[in-house]
């Protein structure tokens, strides 16, 4: 136990924390899964999976694999000497309905992402693999900005500052190098978002810049 709050606690190094759940977890998939490496989608899982083991594990002197060190701790032992307790329970947020919203908001994004890793090994070609790997992603994204607010309100009871929203710079249509670089960007964002059906609006605004670029080229 000591040594998952400890993990959770440092700057949680991957593959420290893959081989606290390959002792302590019971989803054989997700060991395998987590055995493909440090992907945002790994690491979140990682994250949550530990961060449900850290309440349930208790001290009982089962060993971790001798030696290995990770960032902020070393493998060895819970009955080494020296092992800490977790640390008590701190105070509560001044503010927990905020939590309790976060977790609504993140949950479901961290379910889905989590159902789609389990289908991957079924997509009928690598084109819709490719498709479900991107979902992944940016559900995963979703949920670490969450987190991090939630980071946030723990540390201080309140939502964070909302950031300063900075116009994109205005492109320079007769700048021919700049507008080739703006269509070729928003092709790449096209093929890369063009089966994700949460941004189908973004990617016609895309495609119907994407022409109207390709018509100021032709002008040069």
């Amino acid at each position: 136990m000591c040594l998952i709050q400890q993990w959770l606690d440092s700057p949680q190094e991957y593959e420290a924390g893959r081989l606290l759940y390959e002792q302590y977890g019971l989803n054989r998939t997700l060991k395998r899964t987590l055995s493909h490496g440090p992907t945002a989608y790994n690491r979140s899982a990682v994250r949550e999976e530990l961060t449900k083991l850290a309440g349930r594990v208790h001290d009982g002197g089962a060993p971790y694999p001798v030696g290995y060190v990770g960032q902020a701790f070393t493998f060895t032992s819970l009955n080494q000497p020296g092992c800490a307790p977790a640390p008590a329970a701190q105070p509560a947020p001044a503010n927990p309905q905020l939590l309790l919203d976060l977790d609504k908001q993140w949950k479901p994004l961290y379910k889905q992402a989590s159902h789609l890793q389990t289908q991957l090994k079924h997509a009928k070609d690598v084109q819709q693999r490719g498709t479900w790997s991107h979902q992944i992603l940016d559900l995963m994204d979703k949920v670490q900005a969450i987190w991090d607010t939630g980071a946030y309100v723990k540390e201080h009871g309140q939502l964070p500052p909302v950031a300063e929203v900075v116009p994109p710079p205005v492109l320079d249509l007769g700048d021919q190098a700049a507008v080739l670089k703006r269509r070729n960007n928003l092709r790449a964002q096209v093929s890369k978002q063009k089966h994700n059906k949460e941004r189908a609006d973004e990617v016609a605004a895309w495609k119907i810049e994407i022409e109207q670029l390709d018509n100021v080229l032709q002008t040069f």
